[in-house]
């Protein structure tokens, strides 16, 4: 496939850089909140920079996270003295630049020479406002890194670039998620469309099978050095993440109706996928397309629960949906030729093709659908709540914001722990993410949730466990507002499989509630109860302690889980 390429002017990438920078001020307006579970991965790069080794605890080799390249690529920050979880949410926000880069070059090189603009600039647009990667751009975890390494295999593949580079992103996917070898080997069929299939080289000619070898090799070997190195050092086959993890699916019926929701954009993807098989240079880049949208939606249905952190596990459909619309908008101008002196019909016609498709990746969930139920903040996404927000545009107060350090409870949760407990003290928790990482250094943190604990994410937690490793702390996330959560979880763990320990008689022979923490917020809707081992125990009354800042401060910081006033 040799696809006429359009030269690139000073105008256009004047344009690409307009582009990138309106697409770095919006990350940077829109910006919210961290994730939670990034600061799991952040504890485990520190203590690697700091010389402990790829751990959570020191000396307590158990892997709790699954995405080792993103660990490996934040390490650098802490090794510098910059802020991990900036340096990881500018790292993110920098591949998310590179994919709308990519998504113009590939654009560029699939389209006619004397094509419309909108024809090219449709997908990297496209991409830059897409919502969901928005949501997930500022959350400091691998997710959107990990969708713009995919895309970007897939626009390589697609576009006629470096089969060498594409194999290269698909073995760095391969190392960011574990299930990245999977989703690697789905772009195979589009290596073949694009090889095996070449103007004057048939499939049984041996070069023609070199490229497929090389793609399914270099991903193939940095699957098993990763497996090789996983049971040398922890002495498991897989992460014990997807063991604490480990789930049945949702079944066809919501992942379905996940994928034609969003205004339909996934399945006009496929649709527009679909069609572009019909075109000789757009063929390479459906198949890639198809591929990865379909390992998507089988992932899922073995990957847990959707509404897992705003589809968190559906990321690798976000970009090939996008892509998928911007191949239907490009078969369409390929058929009606507009590029040949099209007539006023055709014209209206490829006009009005941009109309129909150029807004829907700005639309996101209908309000209200049962299928989102619990996890409305998604459905909104930050993107939108930003925009339309008074303050949105205060780009001092929003860079003030980006350099503060996390105020969420959970954090505050930690830095009390850090101040207030022993020094060595074993503390366990059910929220290890934000307080895991703020909790004091010389403490040890076990995880009553299994991510980090092979017995737990084995056989569950019991009274008999913790009697057993018998930590001096337990500091469980507690229902507070009877308003928001039922009346008879007050005080009680806001974790359904904690709930039938804590309330067992056994365990109130262990433990006995200490402090309550919570913040100063009159619409928290949580608190962190503290529990001291009974031999530990001062005899004095549970005490609330109120944490965090005010709430005047953090409304004015980060209003977005509330609608826009």
């Amino acid at each position: 496939m040799n696809p006429e390429l359009r030269k690139p002017s000073a105008g256009g990438w004047a344009a690409l850089a307009g582009l990138l920078l309106a697409f770095l001020l919006l990350a940077l307006v829109t910006y919210s909140h961290l994730g939670e579970d990034a600061f799991i991965s952040f504890r485990y790069a520190r203590n690697l920079a700091e010389g402990h080794g790829l751990v959570f605890n020191e000396g307590d080799r158990v892997e709790g996270y699954s995405n080792l390249l993103w660990v490996l690529a934040t390490v650098p920050f802490e090794l510098l003295g910059i802020r991990i979880d900036i340096g990881a949410r500018v790292l993110s926000t920098g591949l998310f630049s590179a994919l709308i880069a990519g998504g113009w070059w590939a654009a560029r090189r699939l389209s006619h020479v004397e094509d419309p603009w909108w024809v090219v600039w449709w997908l990297p647009l496209a991409l830059a406002v897409e919502p969901l990667l928005h949501y997930h751009d500022d959350r400091g975890l691998e997710t959107v890194p990990y969708a713009a390494i995919l895309g970007g295999a897939i626009l390589v593949i697609g576009a006629g670039g470096s089969i060498l580079f594409a194999a290269i992103l698909a073995a760095m996917a391969t190392l960011t998620r574990p299930e990245g070898i999977g989703f690697a080997l789905a772009l195979l069929p589009a290596v073949a469309a694009r090889e095996l299939w070449r103007p004057g080289l048939r499939p049984r000619d041996p070069a023609a099978w070199r490229p497929l070898l090389l793609f399914a090799a270099i991903p193939a070997g940095a699957f098993l050095a990763q497996l090789a190195f996983r049971l040398f050092y922890y002495g498991e086959w897989v992460p014990n993440t997807m063991i604490a993890k480990r789930a049945s699916g949702l079944g066809y019926g919501p992942v379905l109706s996940y994928t034609a929701s969003r205004t339909g954009v996934p399945v006009i993807g496929f649709v527009g996928a679909l069609l572009a098989l019909r075109s000789e240079k757009l063929r390479p880049l459906a198949v890639a397309t198809l591929g990865m949208g379909a390992a998507a939606v089988l992932f899922q249905l073995r990957a847990g629960s959707l509404l897992n952190e705003g589809f968190r596990y559906l990321v690798p459909l976000f970009v090939p949906s996008v892509i998928g619309v911007w191949l239907l908008v490009a078969f369409i101008a390929e058929r009606l030729e507009i590029h040949r002196g099209a007539s006023t019909a055709r014209t209206i016609a490829a006009m009005v093709t941009l109309l129909v498709f150029l807004p829907m990746p700005f639309t996101i969930y209908r309000e209200g659908s049962a299928l989102f139920r619990g996890n409305t903040d998604a459905p909104r996404s930050r993107f939108h709540a930003r925009l339309i927000e008074k303050e949105t545009w205060d780009l001092g107060e929003r860079v003030s914001w980006y350099l503060h350090e996390p105020i969420f409870i959970n954090a505050e949760a930690g830095r009390w722990v850090a101040n207030n407990l022993p020094s060595g003290a074993v503390i366990a928790g059910d929220q290890l993410g934000q307080f895991g990482y703020y909790a004091g250094r010389g403490q040890t943190v076990l995880d009553l949730m299994g991510l980090m604990d092979r017995d737990i994410a084995r056989r569950g937690l019991s009274v008999q466990y913790l009697g057993l490793r018998r930590p001096h702390y337990l500091v469980a996330e507690s229902a507070l507002d009877t308003d928001f959560w039922p009346r008879e979880w007050r005080l009680k763990p806001t974790v359904p499989s904690l709930r039938p320990v804590f309330d067992d008689p056994e365990f109130a022979k262990l433990y006995r509630p200490r402090w309550l923490l919570k913040a100063r917020l009159s619409f928290s809707q949580v608190g962190f109860m503290v529990y001291v081992r009974r031999d530990l125990d001062d005899g004095r009354p549970l005490e609330e302690v109120f944490i965090g800042v005010e709430e005047a401060e953090f409304e004015r910081r980060w209003r977005v889980l509330s609608p826009a006033q």
